[in-house]
């Protein structure tokens, strides 16, 4: 059983090298990198059930795992923007053997390039059409970058006010599970007050049981010797008569 869970985790830490390097060498087979993610979370999942790994190890695995997961999602994103900012999100794990790190800070260099080249072309002509036509392109690009920087600074609040409200709705669930497990801890110890009640009543009843059996039979001595007394009285009367 050891030798089982000991060559699936060295399974798990070659699968997650492999997709850190297509995801690192910006393979285009996205397809294939989802289907590798989705196998190594069902594989860390059986290596939990299997056997009792160091629980750093296994966190050190989902976190990679999960990272990669966000990088795939970010390459989904179509607006520049925000994949940048999606990027930015993603805490890469600091281990030896993983790439997580290297690879946020290549696709840093990869959006922006992108986002520079939207806000040098088409952003630029957008622009120029809404803003004043006299405008130089030095201070053009300056407008651009201070409208990119606010936007950006916009959807890091928006982030932020999720992040708050799941903060706060996880807060409440977990007042609620706290509030639920007292109530059924109060709820054993009334169970467990009764079973104690029950079993010295039990303990009574048995003994008050095993006592009025005791007086009943001296009472049906106690009968039978005052029967047998009169009968012997009377058989000496009848024997005298005679």
């Amino acid at each position: 059983m050891k030798m089982s869970a000991t060559r699936l985790e060295i399974d798990v830490k070659r699968l997650l090298s492999v997709c850190e390097e297509m995801a690192q060498n910006n393979s285009s087979d996205d397809w294939r990198l989802s289907k590798f993610i989705e196998a190594v979370s069902e594989m860390i999942a059986e290596l939990i059930k299997k056997s009792d790994p160091d629980k750093d190890t296994i966190n050190q695995y989902t976190k990679r795992m999960e990272f990669l997961k966000g990088f795939l999602n970010t390459k989904e994103i179509e607006n520049s923007e925000k994949k940048l900012v999606a990027l930015e999100m993603l805490e890469p794990v600091q281990v030896s053997d993983s790439r997580s790190k290297d690879i946020k800070q290549k696709y840093k260099v990869t959006y922006i390039k992108q986002l520079r080249d939207e806000l040098l072309g088409n952003d630029t002509n957008e622009f120029r059409s809404s803003r004043q036509p006299d405008v130089d392109s030095s201070d053009n690009l300056d407008e651009l970058l201070r409208h990119h920087q606010n936007k950006q600074e916009s959807i890091a609040e928006e982030l932020m006010a999720i992040t708050r409200g799941l903060r706060e709705h996880s807060e409440l669930a977990g007042k609620i599970i706290k509030k639920d497990i007292e109530i059924l801890e109060k709820s054993s110890k009334g169970m467990d007050t009764n079973f104690e009640n029950l079993k010295r009543e039990e303990l009574r009843l048995t003994e008050f049981v095993r006592k009025s059996t005791w007086r009943c039979w001296i009472w049906v001595l106690a009968v039978a010797m005052v029967a047998i007394f009169i009968k012997m009285i009377l058989f000496i009367k009848v024997t005298k008569k005679s």
